[in-house]
């Protein structure tokens, strides 16, 4: 089923393997009202293009009507990124299995289930044609979806790599509040909204109170257990990180800590607190932060990939419109129409 951009065929394969668009969806030169890289685009193609534009949930009608240029832009936009990304899927040899045509297939029936056959006669799409554009965009989900995964892959190896050395730990923040508690175990406030302090003697036995569960954890007491044990488990948090992300002063302070050992006792405005360290050089720890911070950037990456596949086309003809079609049609006449007749949401 796979092929470069705008192809469909009748067997699982390779992208090369496939029929080119024009061939399956019966384009040629002369029915082309433009041209994207290699690929001619009849105006049934740019309907169809701009039926699932208006249909994605992604625009409503009032934005449409508001900028219209902007989303016929986007239309030629996505038709663009689909026949270069099929490029790419072709020059990967990137192969489309069973469940990808199975998932393409229920697309195609979920989509002319929803989208009368009048409507789509109206506009000149064939079940030829949607069978060839689901094609294309199921083979650019999908070989997005697989550059997706192979960055997240990469990018994790490398930042295990560049944090190898790193003292991952699992730490324990045992919080002694400093303000008053209600019978629910919240802060109070006055009607200023500000916290109600405890009074000299009170904060006075919440420092001390920590200072023993400190001495307590350090003698090899357990850090939640302590945390029970002087009714601040509530307060008291389990976090992962290591050192070299804490700020510069605890950076040294945590690096001497191995597990089972605890910081003095600090103090910030609303609390007495310390650091108990639960695991050190911990590897899964360390497997979790390349794995979380590979994620925060995958996209990013993603976007990159994306825009040299899009960039390519300018390589191959760029886009080029052969007639006004596209330049007369009303984008909003055709998102009015579906919102007529109750099809967008």
């Amino acid at each position: 089923m796979l092929t470069g951009c705008g192809s469909t065929s009748d067997t699982t394969g390779s992208a090369s393997e496939s029929k080119s668009q024009s061939e399956a969806s019966g384009t040629d030169s002369s029915d082309a009202v433009m041209t994207v890289g290699e690929y001619n685009i009849g105006k049934g193609e740019l309907m169809l293009h701009s039926i699932l534009e208006i249909l994605s949930g992604t625009v409503q009608y009032d934005d449409i009507k508001n900028d219209e240029d902007k989303y016929k832009q986007t239309v030629i936009d996505n038709i663009v990124e689909t026949k270069m990304a099929g490029d790419a899927a072709k020059d990967a040899g990137m192969e489309f299995t069973e469940d990808d045509e199975n998932t393409r297939d229920r697309l195609i029936s979920d989509f002319t289930s929803y989208v009368p056959k009048s409507v789509r006669e109206k506009y000149g799409i064939s079940d030829e044609l949607i069978d060839s554009v689901f094609n294309d965009t199921s083979i650019m989900n999908k070989i997005e979806t697989n550059t997706r995964n192979e960055l997240g892959k990469k990018l994790t190896a490398d930042i295990k790599k560049q944090y190898k050395d790193y003292n991952f730990q699992k730490i324990y923040y045992l919080t002694f509040p400093k303000v008053k508690l209600d019978d629910d175990g919240n802060p109070m406030t006055d009607d200023g909204g500000n916290y109600e302090n405890l009074e000299d003697k009170e904060l006075a036995d919440m420092k001390s109170k920590a200072e023993t569960a400190v001495k307590e954890i350090n003698s090899g007491a357990d850090a939640k257990e302590v945390a029970k044990k002087y009714g601040v488990d509530s307060y008291s948090e389990e976090k992962q990180s290591y050192v070299g992300g804490y700020s510069d002063d605890m950076n040294d302070v945590m690096d001497k800590l191995t597990a089972g050992k605890c910081t003095e006792v600090y103090e910030s405005q609303n609390a007495y607190y310390a650091i108990a360290v639960l695991t050190d050089h911990d590897s899964d720890i360390l497997e979790s932060f390349a794995y979380q911070t590979a994620e925060s950037q995958v996209d990013t990456e993603l976007e990159k990939t994306k825009q040299e596949w899009i960039d390519s086309c300018d390589d191959k003809g760029g886009v080029v419109y052969k007639d006004d079609t596209w330049k007369n049609f009303s984008l909003l006449d055709m998102a009015t129409d579906l919102n007529d007749q109750g099809l967008m949401k």
